[in-house]
């Protein structure tokens, strides 16, 4: 494609110098060359330069055409010269074997042995007394392979015998959690910061209607009903009753709601609780 528009672009360019050379007020012009050098030495170089130039122009640029033409050719048949596919030499697989894992031998863990507790005999200091004395003291016989202490211990194997065992705390019973009570009547009912005209003007600036209530032409009213805490926080916002069709009305309304700052919270004998709280919120197009 390149090639072609380079052939038409030169082509246009000698037919245009071609035919301007004939033009009168070419100084390559035919007729004026003959006039002004009419009794003149035709020999002159000038002369020669002027006649020849139309000739010369037009061997110029078929010399070039057929330059970029040989050229193209031959790229062209280069390129459909068939290609000897490479010859895919075969993997050798046998580089690549692995040895067999040895089996590692399995020690088994040694059990952990328990030293045997060593015998005692209780040493008291001497006390001297009137009374009968009913345990005797320990004789040289005795004291073989034991060792004095605090208390007498005579076995030797069980180093948990004769051991009060650990009594067993007693159990605790799990904290029950107070329900907290939320009261849909109150003495006090909850109020919005700066009233239900700020709540209004509030709900007017914050909401969005849906695009696609825009474009179906939907209105209608989303009732709400939520709690306002005794600390003034607004939870558990729930749809009572939707715009018709459309729900992403009833969500952009929660999604408002949620998002409102906190409110003065109810009062039940002065004491701030948690309430419910209805609020009707309209979606109309002007």
């Amino acid at each position: 494609m390149l090639i072609t528009v380079v052939i038409l672009l030169v082509v246009g360019i000698s037919l245009y110098e071609y035919l301007s050379s004939k033009s009168w007020q070419q100084i390559t012009s035919v007729e004026r060359n003959e006039v002004v050098f009419e009794d003149r030495n035709h020999e002159y170089g000038a002369y020669q330069i002027r006649t020849n130039y139309s000739r010369n122009l037009i061997l110029v640029m078929a010399g070039v055409i057929l330059f970029i033409g040989t050229t193209f050719g031959i790229y062209k048949l280069i390129m459909n010269l068939p290609q000897e596919k490479p010859q895919e030499v075969p993997l050798d697989l046998s580089s690549f074997a692995m040895d067999a894992p040895l089996e590692e031998e399995i020690i088994e863990p040694l059990e952990p042995e328990i030293p045997p507790m060593e015998k005692t005999i209780q040493f008291l200091p001497p006390v001297v007394t009137d009374d009968e004395v009913d345990t005797p003291p320990a004789i040289q016989s005795d004291l073989e392979d034991t060792k004095v202490s605090d208390k007498t211990n005579e076995n030797e194997t069980d180093p948990f015998a004769k051991v009060d065992p650990t009594p067993p705390k007693p159990k605790e019973e799990p904290i029950k959690k107070q329900e907290e009570v939320i009261y849909d009547i109150v003495d006090e009912p909850a109020d919005p910061p700066g009233g239900m005209a700020a709540l209004k003007k509030y709900l007017a600036e914050n909401i969005k209607y849906p695009q696609t209530a825009v474009e179906m032409g939907l209105e209608g009213k989303c009732y709400l009903q939520f709690v306002v805490s005794e600390n003034g926080y607004i939870s558990n916002v729930k749809v009572k009753k939707g715009v018709t069709d459309c729900p992403e009305c009833d969500e952009e309304a929660k999604r408002v709601v949620r998002g409102m700052p906190k409110w003065t919270p109810g009062k039940i004998n002065g004491k701030a609780v948690n309430s419910t709280f209805s609020l009707p919120v309209s979606f109309k197009l002007n």
